[in-house]
């Protein structure tokens, strides 16, 4: 159960909000089966974990899943504007602000113009979000010729369990734009060639398919982050199992995780860094992957997976072999012939 625990974690886009928290400050019921996270937007929740003077805003498109990179969000303090462009997980934060200073945050997502309420800054920090109008509304928008990139929350993730190893991708296609972007094909993942059972899990995009070891997203691609959560199995011989990916679009930097049982460890020359850590009881393999370029392939091996000896395997295959050839030599040499003439 840890594992599934773990697992469900790593391959999770971005962090979690807690919705309901959000709507009660709003003063919306949360016992209503169709909460509008648009009414929680620019409303301010104290953040213990923010330094006091600090203020923190996310945009997003509709649903936390929908986080908007590149947006350009003005802090007005005490009647001085600060402009910031959000990271790549729709977040900005200014910091070093005095108690009593009175902050309001707005932000522009196409036609929509977002403001947050006045806050005055106290003894924690404050988190906003800003939400703008979901992808129903967005639908209705003409999609524009323009490109999109894996995202930093994009990660893969090993798991060796019951003598299989899976292999699970997270996949977060960013687009940056304020409208839908087509970019003029298919966006195809070519998954490794020794790939098996390749699948479509649960979360994803319904944009994403399966095809003869491809996954196909068809576009055009929403403002801010498109999901596709995908696993598949991948045998191996030895205690080496090696993966080479590319990606059809320039990647940010992400992580790999592998659970590791017995020796299991990850091996790249690209790992920038790597570590070891325990999370829930469950020692995990962590490392982080560097920006790539479309098309340029990606290396990774997870190196000691239990494995059988192929020796006494091979000997008895060749033991059979060398039997079998004596057999047929005697039956069919001219001396036999002769006898049994």
């Amino acid at each position: 159960m840890t594992r599934r625990i773990l697992l469900s974690r790593y391959l999770r886009s971005g962090s979690i909000a807690v919705v309901a928290v959000l709507c009660l400050i709003a003063g919306v019921a949360p016992a209503s089966a169709q909460m509008d996270l648009r009414q929680a937007s620019g409303v301010p929740l104290p953040a213990a974990d923010l330094p006091v003077g600090s203020v923190s805003v996310r945009v997003v498109r509709g649903s936390f899943a929908n986080n908007l990179s590149g947006v350009d969000v003005t802090f007005t303090v005490d009647g001085k504007t600060t402009v910031m462009k959000t990271d790549a997980d729709g977040r900005v934060q200014i910091s070093g602000l005095t108690p009593g200073a009175h902050v309001k945050a707005e932000a522009t997502v196409g036609a929509e113009h977002l403001v947050s309420q006045d806050v005055t800054i106290a003894g924690s920090g404050i988190r906003f979000v800003l939400v703008a109008a979901g992808d129903a509304q967005v639908a209705a928008t003409p999609a524009i010729q323009g490109q999109v990139t894996l995202g930093p929350s994009s990660r893969i993730v090993a798991d060796f369990t019951d003598d299989r190893l899976d292999i699970y991708y997270a996949v977060q296609i960013l687009n940056a734009a304020a409208s839908p972007v087509d970019i003029g094909r298919t966006f195809n993942i070519d998954l490794p060639s020794a790939a098996r059972g390749a699948t479509i899990m649960d979360g994803s995009s319904p944009q994403a398919v399966v095809n003869s070891g491809h996954v196909v997203v068809t576009g055009p691609f929403a403002p801010g982050a498109t999901t596709v959560n995908i696993a598949y199995s991948l045998p191996y011989d030895g205690a080496v199992a090696h993966i080479e990916q590319r990606w059809p679009v320039d990647s940010a930097a992400f992580g790999v995780f592998a659970l590791k049982t017995g020796d299991l460890d990850l091996a790249s020359p690209q790992l920038t860094t790597k570590q070891t850590g325990v999370q829930q009881g469950q020692a995990l393999v962590m490392g982080l992957l560097p920006a790539l370029p479309a098309g340029q392939t990606l290396t990774l091996d997870i190196t000691g997976l239990p494995h059988h000896a192929a020796w006494p395997r091979n000997v008895a295959l060749g033991m059979a072999g060398t039997i079998m050839a004596i057999g047929l030599w005697a039956a069919f040499a001219p001396g036999s012939r002769r006898r049994a003439a």
